[in-house]
């Protein structure tokens, strides 16, 4: 049974027992600045006195308006157009909209197939998740999941944790340029592959395709976008402006519910109409108080240099993590960029999805919270992914609850 939770503060989550459980996971690697940030709450409570909610419809607001200001400023390239929607997942619906109006209103009714990876997560939305690559979370909702006539997966060969460029290559081949609308990428993986990072040169590889063959390239930077890899965005690793950027968990931190898409300049003028008459809209999309509190959230980032925080904590976790890997046989390899790190484990295939969840639960006994991940037992993984603001002090000793959780699991330690 779960606990039940009390409070929380900065790294620390605290249940009614008065137990305290360190935050490894930034709850779903989305308390990007840990918890009760008074310099968060403080903007909120002050928006909450002016006003929470106008209709998008309506009225426009100035926490929006400078957000949007905020976010077209990090963007790289001609990013330069922001809707916003309520999730990850949302986000992610509006991109498959967008792919599909915009090859429409240019006559290539026919180009609608989206190519995405196998393993890969977008979201829990029916179009969402139909366009992920984890069958796990697909299982049993093939009926419910209208779009998989049009999604095809590429996936990687030889046991390889992500596609090559080869795969990818092979893959856009296939399809050919009169059928395929867009590829969905996630520049660093989260819930289905743990973690492991694309290789740039696939990144390059699509952007060149996209422009060559004229489709879509949308990035999944859900998880991945304002500084969790130690740069802005997942994609500058490979220093490449994708047409469409999805950003969630990010740009609030956990402390409301909001996501944006960033759209292409290029993609704007050949839609011939303002993209917001032509995307859906959620009645809590983009309200003044979730506004309010990723404006703040952003300005936090940037001030503080986090992304920067982010690369630097990162080499200081992924030497601890890359410890606990010689010492535990249960641990196979360890991957990730920046604060977005991944435990690949040795599972039971026989027993899929199971030692990610037993590390799970083994670490909160422990008292700390990891997330498990991989769709498939060579996948098969556990997410650290702390706080961006964590210390090295608070990273050693997320390590060493961490190392107690496996010695729990695995057979005697390597000293």
């Amino acid at each position: 049974m779960l606990p039940v939770v009390s409070r929380a503060s900065g790294v620390f989550v605290f249940d009614t027992e008065g137990r305290e459980y360190l935050d490894g996971c930034s709850g779903a690697i989305n308390v990007n600045l840990g918890h009760g940030l008074p310099d968060i709450t403080q903007r909120m409570h002050e928006q909450l006195d002016r006003v929470n909610f106008v209709y998008r419809t309506q009225f426009r607001s100035q926490p929006l308006l400078e957000l949007t200001e905020r976010l077209v400023d990090l963007a790289p390239g001609d990013l330069n157009h922001v809707e916003f929607t309520n999730s990850g997942s949302e986000g992610i619906e509006m991109a498959l909209r967008l792919v599909t109006l915009l090859h429409a209103r240019k006559h290539n009714p026919l180009k609608c197939v989206v190519l995405t990876e196998e393993p890969s997560y977008h979201g829990m939305t029916a179009g969402a998740l139909g366009a992920s690559g984890h069958p796990l979370r697909r299982k049993d909702l093939q009926s419910l999941l209208a779009n998989q006539a049009t999604v095809t997966r590429v996936r990687p060969k030889n046991g390889a944790l992500r596609a090559s460029v080869e795969d990818w290559q092979e893959a856009v081949d296939r399809i050919g340029p009169a059928r395929l609308g867009a590829v969905i990428i996630e520049p660093v993986g989260g819930a289905a592959s743990g973690a492991a990072p694309c290789d740039p040169e696939v990144l390059r590889f699509l952007r060149h395709a996209a422009d060559e063959r004229r489709f879509v390239l949308v990035a999944d930077e859900v998880m991945t976008g304002m500084g969790r890899t130690g740069r802005w965005f997942g994609c500058d690793h490979a220093g490449i402006t994708p047409d469409v950027m999805v950003l969630g968990k990010g740009i609030s931190a956990g402390y409301a519910a909001i996501s944006a898409v960033l759209i292409s300049d290029r993609i704007v003028r050949a839609l011939d109409r303002p993209v917001s008459s032509l995307v859906f809209g959620h009645t809590m999309a983009g309200a003044p108080l979730a506004a309010a509190a990723a404006l703040a959230v952003t300005e936090y980032l940037v001030t503080h240099d986090l992304a920067a925080r982010a690369a630097v904590a990162g080499e200081h976790l992924a030497g601890l993590l890359k410890r606990l890997c010689q010492r535990h046989p249960l641990v196979k390899d360890v991957r990730g960029t920046g604060l977005q790190r991944g435990l690949g484990l040795h599972g039971d295939p026989e027993r899929f999805p199971g030692i990610s969840l037993d590390l799970t639960e083994a670490a909160r006994a422990k008292g700390l919270l990891v997330y498990p991940a991989g769709c498939t037992p060579v996948t098969e993984s556990v997410l650290i992914a702390p706080p961006l603001r964590s210390t090295d002090a608070e990273l050693d000793e997320l390590a060493r609850r961490l190392d107690g959780a496996l010695s729990c699991l695995s057979p005697t330690p390597v000293s």
